[in-house]
């Protein structure tokens, strides 16, 4: 008879082979697509889908729902993580946690980040993994954005991209590249996610991508706005606080990142890189114009595809940590800065300037070194120019990163916006954009801040699909009367960096800027010179001043000279016949605060 303590001991061993045994069986049926490739392949949609229903079926704490549908009918994915099990946007306020928005796949030959979140979600919902994060954290996870780009699946769509064997497409089923489309919303899946991420506003968002051009070391590369001018407290947190952790915890950790820059010269990195504030049609920018924290991931395309995923989902989990070291100090930085923007437009115009463009300064930079390999010239047989070819030797160049900016455009804050109800292309995209908007009531009569446009012209090709004005605006203060219906689109809320951006069309991805007003710069009535040549006469004789500006430009402008329907379109524009709203911006500022009968608009 086995002694009772020794039985015991045995009960212990064969309960924990047992254990080890479920353990192992518990891993191979949660193995991803990926992981069962050996890091060489990336599962299609569907299988993408159904390894995210299957968690959601088997964890209490995740809900996978859809935040609408792409053009061919796909499902948009968002799986949420809650360990309180705060599966709506009202709940998860209350929680008081802050909110990650995680996203793979927006360009969806760049599927990295779609694998890493598969890894991410598995770890904490079935192996119990990364405790904390799960329990201080709340996870929204888009494994796939472009859901119709990634099934054009083939292993031609990335020349320059090591692996996986197949991958998704760039850009959607329409060719629109989502990371431009973020202001301009001219794709129904972007529409679709500013309706969710405006419910949820998550308080860090990162994007994965992934990027080629010159061979590195770096596995990968990322950027973040720092710019306190720019993104306010969130910005000043980011350069203080959260990038210093971040890149002290990579480096103990032997994952080599760079920033993402652009090179003053191409193939020449020791002459430095250029960084500065970017646009807000891209992730990582948009973020910042909702006053919030966007973390832009781009692993480098020529790194193997398994050591890319593990690198995306490295970075992510050393910025979530260093979120949790102190969490409070980063949701006081975004509650600072709604607070900030929410005072634009409360006091006099005058008062205050938002810069809403930067120049990149470059008469001082930060001294840094470049991990790059060394590279070699051979001439292109085909091309007739040379061509860079990078050997695996290992090289470490100083540079220099030009990252201060200063502002080169600066606009005064508005009491409020008003547009015309006809405009429905541009009061559908702030209505896309979650902006309240109220209708007039009453008619409202006053002196209003407008601009009217002067040299305008338009790029040669056209770009998103649209073809983009340039212009020089006027600012202009003008009497107005504005009917019942009239939209009115109010400061003093957190929004406001956004609306400006969008409505003030010196802002870099202006609604206007991006062609939504494009009939604002074309002719609608035209003249007959049987016309207009006895009238032009009859001007020229009742007013010397206009003559003798007729006759400056035929002196000194050849080209106008020599153009006689020109000349007459001189004085057709000084008629009273003339079109006065041509080239006239439709959406007028409310200066200071003034009576409004306002109703919701929906």
């Amino acid at each position: 008879m086995v002694p009772s303590k020794s039985l015991g001991w045995l009960l212990v061993f064969f309960a924990a082979l047992s254990f080890a045994g479920e353990t192992r069986a518990q891993d191979q049926e949660w193995m991803t697509f990926f992981e069962r490739s050996q890091g060489l392949e990336t599962p299609r949609y569907p299988e993408t889908m159904a390894f995210f229903a299957r968690l959601d079926k088997a964890s209490a704490f995740a809900r996978l729902e859809s935040f609408g549908r792409s053009p061919e009918g796909r499902s948009l994915p968002l799986l949420i993580i809650s360990s309180d099990k705060a599966f709506t946007p009202e709940k998860a306020q209350r929680t008081g946690k802050p909110i990650v928005l995680i996203q793979g796949a927006i360009h969806s030959g760049e599927c990295a980040g779609k694998d890493a979140v598969m890894l991410l979600a598995r770890d904490m919902l079935i192996h119990k993994k990364h405790k904390a994060l799960f329990e201080n954290l709340l996870f929204l996870i888009i494994p796939i954005f472009n859901v119709d780009g990634h099934e054009r699946f083939s292993p031609y769509n990335r020349i320059n991209q090591n692996g996986p064997n197949e991958m998704g497409w760039r850009v959607t089923a329409t060719r629109l590249n989502l990371n431009r489309d973020f202001m301009k919303a001219d794709a129904p899946e972007m529409r679709q996610w500013l309706q969710m991420y405006h419910r949820w506003l998550p308080h860090l968002f990162y994007d994965c991508h992934t990027t080629d051009g010159m061979d590195f070391q770096y596995l990968l590369t990322y950027n973040i706005d720092e710019h306190e001018p720019f993104g306010g407290a969130v910005s000043r947190w980011t350069r203080e606080i959260f990038l210093p952790g971040v890149r002290k915890a990579c480096e103990a950790q032997g994952l080599l990142i760079g920033r993402y820059a652009e090179f003053l010269e191409q193939d020449r990195p020791e002459k430095g890189f250029a960084i500065g504030v970017w646009r807000p049609m891209l992730s990582n920018v948009y973020a910042t114009v909702c006053n919030r924290a966007g973390f832009l991931i781009e692993t480098h395309s020529l790194k193997p595809y398994a050591s890319r995923v593990q690198a995306t989902l490295d970075f992510i989990l050393i910025g979530l940590q260093e979120i949790l070291n102190d969490p409070d100090a980063f949701l006081h930085a975004i509650a600072e800065e709604d607070k900030r923007v929410s005072a634009w437009g409360r006091g006099p115009a005058d008062t205050l300037k938002i810069p809403l463009q930067f120049k990149t300064r470059f008469d001082r930079g930060d001294s840094a070194l470049f991990y790059g390999y060394r590279m070699e010239k051979k001439p292109g047989v085909v091309s007739g120019r040379a061509y860079p070819v990078y050997t695996s030797e290992k090289v470490e160049m100083p540079t220099v990163f030009y990252n201060e900016v200063e502002a080169a455009v600066e606009v005064a804050p508005p009491y409020g916006y008003l547009v015309p109800r006809g405009w429905h292309a541009i009061i559908d995209v702030l209505r896309a954009h979650g902006i309240k908007m109220y209708r007039l009531q009453e008619a409202c009569s006053g002196f209003f801040e407008g601009y009217r446009f002067k040299e305008v012209r338009f790029l040669p090709r056209s770009y998103e699909g649209r073809s983009l004005p340039l212009y020089r605006v006027v600012p202009v203060t003008e009497s107005c009367v504005f009917p019942a219906g009239t939209l009115f689109v109010p400061m003093g809320n957190p929004h406001g960096k956004l609306i400006m951006h969008l409505l003030e069309p010196e802002a870099p991805d202006a609604l206007v800027a991006w062609g939504l007003m494009n009939t604002l710069f074309e002719d609608r009535e035209y003249f007959e010179s049987y016309v207009m040549e006895p009238l032009a006469q009859k001007m020229m004789a009742g007013d010397q001043e206009l003559a003798e500006r007729f006759l400056e430009k035929v002196h000194s402008d050849s080209t106008f000279a020599a153009n006689p329907r020109a000349r007459l379109a001189f004085f057709y524009q000084h008629s009273p016949w003339y079109d006065q709203d041509k080239d006239r911006y439709p959406v007028w500022r409310m200066p200071k605060q003034q009576p409004l009968a306002l109703e919701d608009f929906q």
